[in-house]
């Protein structure tokens, strides 16, 4: 099976490394994509298993559509009754054109919508496909005269743990997070800190990858329903992913905030994951916070910038943070932000040219952009 595993833009060599760790030999990478080749097997650890894809798509279908002909006669040879049952839904739901004659996205999506069910009506016969029942969703890429249809075989999106039921304001989402855990270069061997926990993202990330306890445990999958999809390949990869939990580690994650409304969700949310036990919250001030090891890592998504608050209160916060540099000595300090700039905000000159520079990474979830900046205070990692 040919799959396509999208991901916020600028993770690509993190997913590609996770699938390797699964034992799948990752493909080309492209903005926001990582292909790769597998089996049903191979195709249920992922699913499982994956902390930083968003979703994973199989390939279909790949033909020539030099007009609207071709892009029926295309749509209508691919097998849709291997995923698609006689109760279910096929949902043809976004439609993309680059480069191509065929440039309206609506007439796209209707001659792929009939083109597919001309054939499902034949295979079951029946003179029209329900209007209810399980949905199919499907993608369909129209560059330059070749079209590719994709069907997404998550449902929710990966990144939707099943956890995160008290979200607070402007919160980062799982993979996003994940992803950010592993560009930090954090080891269970330190401790992690985060002073801006929020609803508590980034600790229970870190608890879950600590206790490598699979992120897709406790949640289903659409390809599990499909009529040549992989339920028991499911069912196996979550029994041999329980398996592989280790309770027994000891690992310091921490994580607080100033306001408790956001510690209530974190604690909520951190024993929905099955972490709360293993996750040290409590209220603080950020610009108050002390190490309680010697070494270790901060990772934190300070809540202010473009998302929240007024500029002049980020450049405040911003600043603030600087002090971290001196107050967590032999630390490493990764900081999310909405700047590209904000090295020399959070202290950049203070950083002694031994401790190394500080290193950006640019991640774009949508439609908004954010900023990994990664300094060593001391050689945390060394």
């Amino acid at each position: 099976m040919r799959i396509s595993a999208s991901c916020a833009v600028g993770i690509e060599k993190v997913l590609a490394g996770e699938l390797e760790r699964l034992g799948i030999a990752p493909g080309t990478r492209s903005a926001g994509r990582v292909s790769f080749e597998t089996d049903k097997a191979g195709l249920a650890r992922a699913l499982v298993g994956l902390r930083t894809a968003d979703r994973l798509f199989l390939v279909a279908g790949t033909f020539p559509a030099k007009d609207f002909d071709q892009l029926f006669d295309g749509f209508n040879a691919i097998p849709w009754e291997r995923w698609v049952g006689p109760r279910d839904r096929l949902v043809i739901e976004k439609a993309k054109s680059i480069r191509s004659a065929l440039s309206a996205q609506n007439s796209i999506q209707s001659v792929g919508q009939k083109a597919a069910y001309d054939r499902l009506c034949a295979e079951y016969g029946v003179n029209r496909m329900p209007e209810t029942g399980e949905t199919v969703m499907t993608r369909v890429r129209v560059e330059g005269d070749i079209a590719a249809v994709e069907l997404d075989l998550c449902g929710e999106a990966l990144s939707r743990r099943g956890y995160r039921k008290r979200p607070t304001e402007a919160p980062l989402k799982e993979s996003v997070a994940a992803a950010v855990l592993f560009l930090s270069g954090w080891r269970r061997s330190f401790a992690l800190y985060d002073p801006f926990c929020g609803s508590g993202t980034i600790p229970i990330e870190a608890a879950l990858y600590a206790f490598d306890i699979a992120p897709g445990l406790g949640r289903g999958f659409s390809w599990e329903r499909m009529p040549d999809g992989g339920a028991k390949e499911v069912a196996a990869a979550k029994e041999r992913a329980r398996a592989a939990v280790d309770p027994t580690r000891d690992v310091m994650i921490a994580g607080s905030d100033a306001d408790q409304a956001a510690l209530d969700a974190a604690l909520a949310n951190a024993g929905l994951a099955g972490v709360g036990d293993r996750i040290r919250f409590f209220r603080a001030r950020a610009e108050e916070a002390a190490p309680f090891e010697e070494r270790g890592f901060i990772v934190t998504d300070p809540p202010y910038g473009k998302r929240l608050g007024t500029p002049a209160e980020a450049d405040a916060l911003y600043a603030s943070l600087g002090a971290f540099s001196g107050r967590f000595a032999r630390w490493e300090l990764c900081f999310v932000v909405d700047r590209e700039e904000f090295g020399g905000f959070a202290g950049e000159r203070a950083v002694p040219k031994a401790a190394g520079a500080w290193k950006r990474t640019k991640i774009v979830d949508g439609a908004e952009t954010r900023w990994l900046h990664r300094s060593i205070a001391g050689g945390a990692s060394r």
